[in-house]
């Protein structure tokens, strides 16, 4: 099912609403770090570099795979139910639906 225009920017919008969301999960994180030693510096940094690898892996906005992104973010509670409304009827209930059966 393609997205029509005026659900592009809704996706837009909820795509980035749910980055910036992930991104103060990410910083709330950070500063639970102590870098009080060389060696807590490099886990850090490895922290850090692993959290790229799965920002990189989630973040896809290809239509194409789009909904499988935002099933992502429903599940990780990025984005929430209510906030789907902007995007048509038939694929909220598609959305809402396959996320509800992986509970």
């Amino acid at each position: 099912m393609d997205y029509t225009r005026s659900e592009k920017k809704v996706a837009k919008e909820l795509f980035e609403l749910a980055l910036q969301r992930d991104y103060q999960r990410l910083q709330e994180d950070i500063k639970q770090y102590k870098c009080d030693t060389p060696e807590s510096i490099w886990d850090l940094r490895s922290f850090l570099n692993k959290k790229a690898k799965e920002f990189d892996n989630k973040y896809d906005y290809r239509y194409s795979v789009l909904d499988i992104v935002f099933m992502g973010l429903l599940r990780e509670e990025l984005l929430h139910i209510d906030e789907l409304k902007g995007l048509s009827q038939e694929r909220q209930k598609y959305l809402i639906d396959i996320v509800q059966k992986g509970k």
